[in-house]
């Protein structure tokens, strides 16, 4: 699977580079506390909290174009939904190690996008 979604990143072009880049940023400011959520969740054995943290990055990592981050969040909600957490150890540290990556390429996006 890709890391980005590039027919929503072209979408989302359009904005212009200031308002994307501070879509961006609230993005991961939104993530990051949520991730702060899937931790408390997993650790408390709290399924449905794990479900509901993982369902809100799924939706918002789709409307950014970081796909795998949704992917991995999208997995995560499952798992909570079918009250079913023993690989969620895992997936959060794959989903974990994704955040960096993700936002690295995005600011390249926009560095290519915004460079013309």
């Amino acid at each position: 699977m890709e890391m980005l979604d590039t027919e929503v990143l072209a979408e989302l072009s359009a904005l212009g580079e200031d308002d994307l880049r501070a879509l961006i940023d609230m993005y991961f400011e939104d993530v990051t506390s949520q991730l702060d959520r899937l931790r408390s969740a997993l650790g408390d054995g709290d399924a449905d909290a794990l479900a509901a943290a993982a369902h809100r990055v799924k939706g918002a990592s789709l409307s950014i174009g970081a796909a795998r981050v949704a992917s991995l969040a999208s997995e995560l909600e499952v798992a909570g939904q079918a009250n079913d957490l023993g690989g969620c150890d895992a997936l959060l540290r794959a989903f974990e190690s994704e955040l960096d990556p993700t936002r690295e390429a995005l600011s390249a996006v926009l560095a290519v996008e915004f460079s013309r």
